[in-house]
């Protein structure tokens, strides 16, 4: 991956003196503060790097922004898997969601960080 010179500078690297990677679980990361205080690394750019990795929802935005995807060429193949799921018996077939249910729905999926 290419870096941009003018882009905030990637919380892994931050990290990284820490051992921090992508693959660290998210237990092993709320440990990170202790050991970057310990060994007088808690600076103001590790701290923010840290910000951004501790909540879950945070953590997977960092991920996220991490692949390089081609929407041009992924979104025709994702149509067509949705439009062969929703042909199958079951696959569209049933009463749509109230607005209630559906806003339910909604709030499970944003609160990562419970």
């Amino acid at each position: 991956m290419i870096k941009d010179p003018e882009s905030a500078p990637d919380p892994y690297d931050a990290l990284a003196e820490a051992g921090v990677t992508p693959w660290t679980s998210h237990a092993d990361l709320r440990d990170v503060p202790f050991e970057l205080l310990a060994r007088h690394l808690m600076t103001p750019a590790a701290q923010t790097a840290w910000d951004e990795l501790r909540t879950v929802r945070g953590r997977l935005l960092v991920d996220l922004l991490r692949y390089d995807v081609d929407l041009a060429a992924e979104l025709p193949g994702a149509v067509e898997e949705i439009d062969r799921e929703l042909a199958e018996p079951g696959g569209g077939s049933g009463e749509p969601l109230s607005d209630e249910a559906a806003a339910r729905l909604v709030a499970d999926l944003v609160r990562f960080d419970v």
